[in-house]
């Protein structure tokens, strides 16, 4: 017998709220849901008049109980649809970075509709890094859009430390793992602004290295 779709109802607060864009369900907000979540499940939402309201990544056991992917209309969320939504987050990043940067930024979690996911590059290694359990059911498709859109030489997965444990016993993914090419005999180089810097893909704080202080070192040069 399928599984029936996982349908939640939330508080009138948290209905204003994913209307304005809040890409979070925190637990204590949800009222109703017509079974036990599991790990794996895309959640409906629906408003106080059993209307579409939203949909978004499941996970039971994180305060945030929905990492909203798409809001307003119905819509399935199927292998196309994901490979629309990376295709318009690469988008935004044409036209920013000539060949004196090559690190940089390519998906920016809830911003670009990626909640709880971070794709940084350094050159031709990229790093994933994930803040919620919720993606690691989904990471081989994950991996598979990437590739064909980006074509890493090197893929590396890193895990926030609140899933490591869960990670590594349910879905044998491990903190630092290679998806993709071969382990780096240290840290990776890449260029910033024609500058070259180092990175520790593997055990660096968040994936190796402040991409976001870039404007920041452009001034001090």
């Amino acid at each position: 017998v399928p599984i029936p779709r996982l349908r939640l109802r939330v508080t009138s607060t948290a209905e204003t709220i994913i209307r304005s864009g809040h890409p979070w369900v925190f637990a204590n907000s949800i009222r109703d849901q017509n079974r036990a979540g599991q790990l794996d499940d895309l959640a409906v939402i629906f408003d106080r008049n059993d209307k579409f309201l939203a949909i978004g990544l499941f996970d039971p056991e994180s305060p945030i109980r929905v990492r909203v992917l798409h809001t307003g209309k119905p819509m399935t969320i199927d292998a196309i649809w994901w490979q629309g939504r990376l295709k318009q987050t690469l988008a935004r990043r044409e036209e920013l970075f000539d060949a004196q940067t090559n690190g940089y930024r390519c998906i920016h979690g809830e911003s670009d509709g990626w909640p709880g996911l971070v794709l940084d590059r350094y050159d031709t290694t990229f790093v994933l890094k994930l803040y919620t359990a919720a993606w690691l059911s989904r990471l081989d498709e994950v991996v598979g859009n990437i590739r064909a859109a980006l074509h890493p030489q090197r893929l590396v997965l890193r895990l926030s430390r609140n899933i490591q444990s869960l990670a590594t016993e349910q879905f044998h993914r491990d903190d630092g793992q290679l998806l993709l090419g071969e382990k780096p005999g240290g840290p990776v180089t890449f260029l910033e602004s024609g500058l070259r810097f180092e990175a520790d893909v593997l055990q660096g704080q968040k994936t190796g290295f402040f991409l976001d202080q870039r404007e920041n070192r452009r001034c001090v040069e």
